[in-house]
């Protein structure tokens, strides 16, 4: 599950007039955080507004933690985890949340996996009871882990026809290279192929460990009582095992770089990746702006210039994919063959524009508001908070993090968004998939297929 790429329009853009409660909304106020002796980080915020309550447990694992022979492992284990315990089987796990009109979820980003509760104040006793028992007692039958094997070759067998993604990963490969997020987050059809029951019990011990594991609540339940429901249940489980840790190489791109795959396909599409910093690094906040003004909203400029006035292409937008460093902006289009060059040309110039020219006063104010406002909407839901508190406390950035982003944004000035441009947005990583037999160029020479790594 990948969060932090957005591939459709997010929410509507705010109007200009930002809601007086944004300027100085404190979104992580109230929560408690307590470090049990075990490690385990646990946070809680108690809110009465609804009696429902989002129990988010994280813990570091994903691309980042794996090796590229083992690519895919931490998605396995998460999709098996739910599969049965030592006093529960698979049905009954979902039979007991059901009858408390809770769901139970797991899923993983490129740095974290991740299990979540929801369900009512009336139904947490039970919920609680059945997470920590998946949490501390899960069994990893070998017959469901083949069966998951096969759901996940065939998501990926799915996945190669949806082209936006296909592209994007491509991205990610070329812009990579060597570092653990060139890889596609399910990891690749070969080496998931390749793993069995022992590798998913090994990562269930390497990954979940207290000192690498957040827990997070929101909603209408007791803090101390909470806390004190962890300690108990998740007090034994494996304390003596450390947290995980990676080198990560840096992100070299000293000059463009580009791969082109060719599909059966009636369209092209093309993505330019530049990297950029993440939460954890100088220089985030302004990118952010960078990237809404560039193409993160309706009235972006890419959405402007290449759409509305150009029509150049159907889908154009940017995102960020915000890791907690080596992160990226990437710029997408979807558009007609033989428009290839145009549409890349249309991309790079709105980027040399932001390069060179300084943003209108409007521009920049109508973006602070468009992304404060989209956030604090989004933090509305209890899971919303709970995820991101547990989320960026598990990353390193602290469960604070939603609190400083909002009065980062504000900090932004026009002057920050030509530094970044200049500074970030020069050599890219491009990636496109084009229809087969099509000339992807002006020179009238057919392209041949170049090797891509799927």
């Amino acid at each position: 599950m990948l969060r932090v790429i957005a591939l459709v329009a997010a929410v509507a853009v705010l109007s200009s007039a930002a809601p007086a409660e944004v300027a100085g909304a404190k979104p992580a106020s109230g929560v408690e955080k307590t470090v049990l002796e075990t490690g385990l980080t646990v946070l809680v915020k108690e809110s009465d507004a609804n009696d429902v309550v989002s129990v988010q447990l994280f813990a570091g694992m994903g691309a980042k933690y794996e090796s590229d022979g083992e690519a895919g492992v931490s998605g396995l284990l998460q999709q098996c985890i739910l599969k049965g315990t030592k006093s529960r089987t698979a049905e009954d796990i979902v039979n007991e949340i059901e009858s408390v009109g809770g769901r139970l979820e797991s899923g993983t980003t490129k740095e974290t996996g991740f299990v979540q509760l929801t369900c009512t104040t009336e139904g947490l006793a039970k919920g609680l009871e059945v997470l920590f028992d998946v949490m501390a007692n899960p069994t990893f039958p070998a017959a469901e882990v083949e069966k998951e094997k096969e759901l996940i070759a065939k998501r990926m067998k799915q996945k190669k026809d949806r082209l936006l993604v296909s592209a994007i990963d491509l991205a990610q490969e070329v812009l990579y290279e060597k570092h653990p997020f060139h890889k596609p987050g399910e990891g690749y059809e070969k080496t998931v192929a390749s793993l069995g029951r022992e590798h998913v019990v090994e990562a269930y011990r390497r990954f979940y460990v207290p000192r690498n594991m957040v827990i997070a609540a929101v909603g209408n339940l007791d803090a101390q009582r909470f806390v004190e429901d962890v300690r108990r249940m998740l007090g034994a489980m494996g304390v003596e095992a450390e947290k995980p840790t990676v080198v990560l190489p840096e992100v070299s791109l000293e000059s463009a770089r580009q791969e082109l795959s060719f599909r059966e396909s009636s369209s092209v599409w093309l993505v330019i990746a530049y990297p950029t910093p993440g939460v954890l690094q100088d220089d985030y906040y302004a990118a952010r702006v960078l990237d809404c003004i560039l193409g993160g909203s309706m009235d972006s400029r890419l959405f402007t210039e290449l759409r509305d006035k150009k029509g150049l292409g159907y889908a154009v937008r940017s995102f960020y994919a915000g890791f907690s460093r080596d992160a990226f902006v990437g710029a997408y289009i979807g558009t007609k063959p033989g428009q290839f060059e145009i549409a890349r040309d249309g991309i790079l110039g709105e980027v040399e524009k932001l390069r060179n020219e300084e943003v209108t006063d409007e521009e920049l104010g109508n973006t602070k508001r468009y992304l404060r406002g989209a956030y604090m909407i989004r933090l509305e839901s209890n899971a919303n908070q709970a995820y991101d508190f547990a989320y960026y406390e598990c990353v390193g950035a602290g469960y604070d993090y939603p609190d400083r982003y909002l009065e980062g944004i504000q900090t932004v000035t026009k002057a920050d968004v030509i530094r970044i441009a200049k500074k970030y947005f020069e050599a890219y990583a491009l990636a496109s998939i084009l229809p087969e037999q099509v000339e992807a160029g002006e020179g009238g020479k057919e392209q041949e297929k170049e090797k891509t790594t799927y």
